[in-house]
Order: C-alpha cells, then sequence, then structure tokens
C-alpha cells in the first residue's frame, strides 16, 4: 500500500507529504485548490511524463516520492525479473530539473519510464471521472470480463497462438507477394539464362579468342612471312645465321689478344643462340599455323555471340557474364523453392487457425461464464447505490476475424428505469448514470484484483442526496480489502474517511501555493459540517456531521 506521499516543488505545491492509512482516505478541499495537482503529482511516480511546465520554482527541482509497503504482496520475483533490489518499505522518485531532464529511481536505483510503469501498475489502479467516457469502448468492457473471469492463463495462450498465427501469416504473404514477382520475371530470366549458357563461355577469356580467330584468319599470310623469315635467318649463302658464323670465327683467333675482342665475341655468339631460338620458334609457329575454316566460322560466332552479350547486359568481361547467370541461376530455382516453402507454410497456417479457433472457443465460453457473475455484481451494486430498477446486460457477438483479444465482441448495455429498453451506455446513461456504473464495475474488480491501493479521482461527479450515502458505503466495502484513496466532494462520503486530508490555498506569501492538512477527529468533523452548510458552520451542520460519522 501506499504510506507516505512527499511533493517538492510541483505546480503550485511548494512542499508538501501525506500519510495515508490502509484503509479509507478522503482528499476533499476548495474549488481549485489543487486536488488534481496531487494526483498528477502521484502520476509522475506511476511514469507519468512530465516537463518544466511543472515547476513551482523555474530555479529548482522538482521531487516526488512515494513509499509503498509491499510486505503483505509477493513482488520480490518481479523486482529479480527488472533486475532491481526487493525492499519491503519501496521508495519510488521522481526528479525533474530546470533544464527539462526527468529521472526516475526505484530505492535510488536509476530506472526507464517503462520499468516504472512495470512496478507501479502491480501497486496501484487509479481511476478517475474521465474515465466515464471508456466505459463504452469494447477494449474496456472486454477487459472488465476478462478481469472478472481472472482466465489469465487462457488468455496468454490465446495470444500466444495469435501472435505465432499473425507471424505465419505475414510470412506467407511476403513469400506470395515475392513469388508474384518470381512469377513475373521468370520467363524472361529463364530466357536470358538459357541464352548465356548455350553460348558456352564458361573458363573462356575473350581476349584469347579473338587472338585464335585474328591467326587462324590470317593463316596463309602468317605461314608465308614466316618461312621468308627462315629464309633470311638459315637458307642460303648469305643467311643471316652463316654471316653471324662468319663473323664468329673471324674473332676467334683474336679475341685472346684483346678482352675487348672477346666481348665482342661473346654478344656475336649470343646472337646466333638467340636467333637459333627465334628460327625454331618461327618453325614451330608455321607447323602449326594451318587455315581451318570452320574453326574459323566457330571462333567468329563464339565472338560476336560474347560481344552482343556483354553489350546487352552491360558487362566487360565474360567472368561479369558468368556472374550474371549464377544470379539468374538462383533466381530462377527460387521459384520453385519458394512455392515449396509457401505450400509447406500454407499447411502450417490451417493447423495454426485450427489450433487459434479452439483457444478462441475457450476464451468465449469462460467469458460468457464470467459475465453471468458479471452482470450480477454490477446490477446489485447500481440498485445498492440508489439505481433500484437498473438492468445491466453483456452483450456478445462474434467477430468474422481473429483479433489480439480473441473472436468476441462484447457490448454494455444498460438502462436506468423499469420498462424500456437497454442501449449503449453512451446513448442513454445520464453523467450521475455512468458514475455510478463506474463505480459498480471499480467494485466488481476490487473483489478480484489484488492491487493494493485504488485512488478513485471524483468518480462520485453527478451523485447526490441518498445516493450518494449509498456511494460511501460502497466505497466503505471497498477499502475493508484494498487501501483506497478518494478524491471527493460529498459529505457521506467524506464523512467514512478513515484518514481525512483538506487541501487549501494559502495566498500569504507573494505566490500562492497549495497546502494540504492531515484532519484529526475534530478537524474532520468541521470538514464534513463546512461541505454540508458551507464557510459558516452552524451547530446544526455539526450535529448533522456527527451523524454521517457513526452512521
Amino acid at each position: 500500500m501506499l504510506r507516505k506521499l512527499d511533493i517538492q516543488n510541483y505546480a503550485i505545491i511548494q512542499a508538501v507529504r501525506l500519510e495515508f492509512d490502509k484503509g479509507l482516505n478522503i482528499i476533499t478541499g476548495e474549488t481549485g485548490a489543487g486536488k488534481s495537482i496531487l494526483i498528477g503529482a502521484l502520476g509522475l511516480c506511476l511514469g507519468d511524463r512530465a516537463d518544466t511546465k511543472v515547476l513551482y520554482n523555474d530555479d529548482s527541482k522538482c521531487i516526488v516520492e512515494a513509499s509503498f509497503d509491499l510486505s503483505s504482496y509477493k513482488l520480490e520475483r518481479l523486482f529479480e525479473e527488472l533486475d532491481l533490489d526487493y525492499e519491503a518499505i519501496t521508495i519510488i522518485r521522481r526528479e525533474i530539473s530546470p533544464n527539462g531532464k526527468s529521472r526516475a529511481f526505484v530505492n535510488d536505483t536509476p530506472v526507464t519510464l517503462e520499468t516504472l510503469r512495470q512496478i507501479t501498475e502491480t501497486l496501484v489502479n487509479l481511476t478517475s471521472q474521465n474515465e466515464t467516457q471508456q466505459l463504452n469502448k469494447e477494449a474496456y468492457q472486454l477487459a472488465v470480463v476478462d478481469a472478472t473471469a481472472g482466465h489469465e492463463t487462457l488468455l496468454n495462450d490465446y495470444k500466444g497462438r495469435y501472435r505465432e498465427f499473425k507471424q505465419v501469416e505475414k510470412q506467407l504473404k511476403n513469400l506470395e507477394e515475392n513469388q508474384a514477382k518470381l512469377d513475373q520475371d521468370y520467363d524472361y530470366n529463364q530466357f536470358q539464362l538459357q541464352e548465356i549458357e548455350a553460348a558456352q563461355l564458361e573458363g573462356e577469356n575473350l581476349e584469347d579468342l579473338e587472338n585464335e580467330l585474328s591467326t587462324l584468319s590470317h593463316a596463309e599470310s602468317i605461314k608465308s612471312q614466316l618461312q621468308n623469315l627462315l629464309h633470311l635467318i638459315d637458307e642460303g649463302e648469305t643467311s643471316i645465321l652463316s654471316l653471324l658464323n662468319e663473323a664468329f670465327y673471324q674473332l676467334k683467333d683474336i679475341q685472346k689478344f684483346s678482352e675487348n675482342i672477346a666481348k665482342l665475341s661473346e654478344r656475336i655468339d649470343s646472337s646466333i643462340i638467340e636467333l637459333e631460338d627465334i628460327k625454331n620458334e618461327a618453325e614451330d609457329i608455321a607447323s602449326n599455323t594451318e587455315y581451318d575454316e570452320e574453326r574459323i566460322n566457330e571462333l567468329s560466332e563464339r565472338v560476336n555471340e560474347a560481344n552482343r552479350l556483354l553489350k546487352k547486359h552491360q558487362l566487360h568481361s565474360i567472368d561479369e557474364l558468368m556472374n550474371l547467370r549464377n544470379e539468374l541461376q538462383i533466381l530462377c530455382s527460387s521459384k520453385q523453392q519458394n512455392t515449396e516453402e509457401i505450400s509447406a507454410l500454407q499447411k502450417a497456417h490451417i493447423e495454426l487457425k485450427k489450433k487459434l479457433e479452439k483457444a478462441a472457443l475457450a476464451l468465449r465460453s469462460s467469458r460468457q461464464k464470467a459475465s453471468i457473475q458479471v452482470v450480477e455484481d454490477i446490477q446489485n451494486t447500481l440498485h445498492q447505490v440508489g439505481m433500484p430498477e437498473a438492468v445491466f446486460e453483456v452483450n456478445w457477438t462474434e467477430k468474422n476475424e481473429f483479433t489480439s483479444s480473441g473472436k468476441d465482441q462484447v457490448q454494455f448495455l444498460f438502462n436506468a428505469n423499469k420498462g424500456f429498453t437497454k442501449q449503449a451506455l453512451n446513448k442513454i446513461a445520464s453523467g450521475g448514470e455512468l458514475s455510478r456504473v463506474l463505480l459498480s464495475i471499480q467494485a466488481l474488480l476490487a473483489q478480484k484484483t489484488s492491487l493494493p491501493t485504488l485512488i478513485f479521482d471524483e468518480i462520485d461527479t453527478g451523485i447526490s442526496g441518498e445516493t450518494a450515502a449509498k456511494v460511501a458505503e460502497v466505497f466503505r466495502k471497498i477499502s475493508k480489502k484494498h487501501q483506497l484513496i478518494a478524491i471527493t466532494h460529498l459529505p457521506q462520503i467524506a464523512a467514512k474517511a478513515e484518514q481525512h486530508f483538506f487541501i487549501y490555498k494559502n495566498d500569504e506569501r507573494e505566490k500562492t501555493e497549495t497546502k494540504i492538512a492531515t484532519l484529526d477527529a475534530e478537524q474532520h468533523v468541521k470538514a464534513i459540517a463546512r461541505m454540508l452548510s458551507g464557510q459558516t458552520i452552524s451547530e446544526e451542520s455539526m450535529n448533522n456531521a456527527r451523524s454521517l460519522i457513526k452512521v
């Protein structure tokens, strides 16, 4: 439960401290004194966002600190999961600096707002008068039924299957979209692949092919010119080799007389060796060079086809062309692979849908069973709070599609007066009636929840007279099981307080500030009397106040 709340430098609050009772805590005060500001400050400790506009003094830090007694609640595991030290008295603090920086702490350990919310949602439930606007929303109504049913295991089972179902559905949709694109491009890709494969260019080098083609195309000229070369090198009396050999012998006898002549002799000998090597290579080329028209035609076709494909695909080499072929092979083969994956996912999707349908039916059965109790409890509470002819009903229809919460569509129907047709809440309920419906729902949920602290922020709007006394009794009943903190303007409800706080404005200083007083027994009586009669407290109003408190 919430033990203490310290607020510093927030809105029009300079510094206040509230120490709460474990039962019914009532907050009353002047209009505009800051009752809602108090809830706003507490909201910071529950994970609400804030900015520097909340600072009372712009040059100081805002600090809101809430102290919770967790000793009666098994929250050790939650703290362990969040990697936080568990303390039986846990202190949650929010700080907002003048520069706008906000920080959150749990037992002095810095945490994110998300972590803060994960903790505080197990500690506090805040219900405000604005929540009457949520009453007619399907998600809210379904949540009420689910909370009453207490079928968390069923709900989690369904949600797990739903997530798996939607994941497979998304994968299937992506594959089918990809398949459509593959189908669209398949014929073109297959044609291009066959065209490249037909050219049989793997392992080839375009430059080598072009060189071979050039050689074969000029075979006769090459052979003729090489024969002329061979004649010059080694045929006839005046061949180059014969002349070089003669020159070598001319120097042979005199090379011993001069080192320079010996070097000349070596150079001539080297030239003879080199020339003989040229002769041998020329002979090999000449003997291996034969005009081959069939080979020329084949090479010509391959070179032309290679150049055409390179130009078509804007590539520069046969290696690049082979890379393109590999990519096309993958694209073409992936069509078949994609088809197989689609088939497998379609089967999985059908099976998951069957299991999801089964889980949804189990959830619906549990909900419909729980709705009987929802109707009974809410209707009974409505009768207790001054609506004896009120009729409440839970209407069920089935949706065409699965949603994250099932296939059930729920609607709360209501009528406050005997003999009239039940309709949706927002169509026929007045403000006061909506407040009592909300209170009846909260009374029901209080029986089903383990939340230590409930906060009602003026949910008694539109209620007065005898009805207020009956609503007060519901408040008192709830506070026997939960700590209840209620902001109210009704003396009948305030009279039931086990701890009464009075909020007022102090204008004595240069800057108005909100003050909160914790009332003792006599002050409590006076506060109730003031709520009954106004600022002038009479003996009669004091007696009326004492009577309300004793009831």
